[in-house]
């Protein structure tokens, strides 16, 4: 979920036209109210399809803890992308954007180190992850709102 919520956070906040940035017109609030309605969207996407695959098995009492961690993670992601603007202003925005960066980066190299690769290639893995990640903003910077 927090990784999912930084990607998307990322592509929101690509989104958001400069002069909505510099006239910081509740930008905190938007980002804030974009990862909630992410988290939300996301929880009750995740409930109603648990309910198809559990019932009866044995994940079945996992469920609960699971949507409790994608919530805190959730939660987490959006201090991160926040706490910045809140304290520092909108100057802080492209560091908010750079924090969840970092994150997503900090997540593929935990991902590429999972398997038995070197370092270096787990290096590699987080290149392309940040390639990709640019790629995706630059198209939906394009797009605009």
């Amino acid at each position: 979920m927090a990784l999912y919520i930084s990607l998307s956070l990322l592509a929101v906040m690509a989104a958001i036209p400069s002069e909505e940035i510099e006239a910081n017109s509740g930008l905190a609030l938007t980002i804030a109210l974009t990862a909630l309605g992410l988290v939300l969207a996301h929880e009750v996407a995740f409930g109603m399809s648990s309910r198809l695959v559990t019932p009866g098995s044995k994940l079945e009492p996992l469920v609960s803890k699971v949507i409790s961690a994608q919530v805190v993670g959730g939660a987490a992601v959006t201090l991160l992308a926040v706490l910045p603007i809140l304290i520092f202003g909108p100057e802080a925005y492209l560091w908010s954007g750079a924090l969840l960066l970092l994150f997503v980066m900090f997540v593929g190299y935990r991902v590429a180190r999972s398997a038995p690769h070197s370092r270096l290639r787990s290096l590699a893995y987080v290149a392309v992850v940040v390639v990709v990640v640019s790629g995706v903003l630059a198209v939906k910077s394009l797009v605009g709102h």
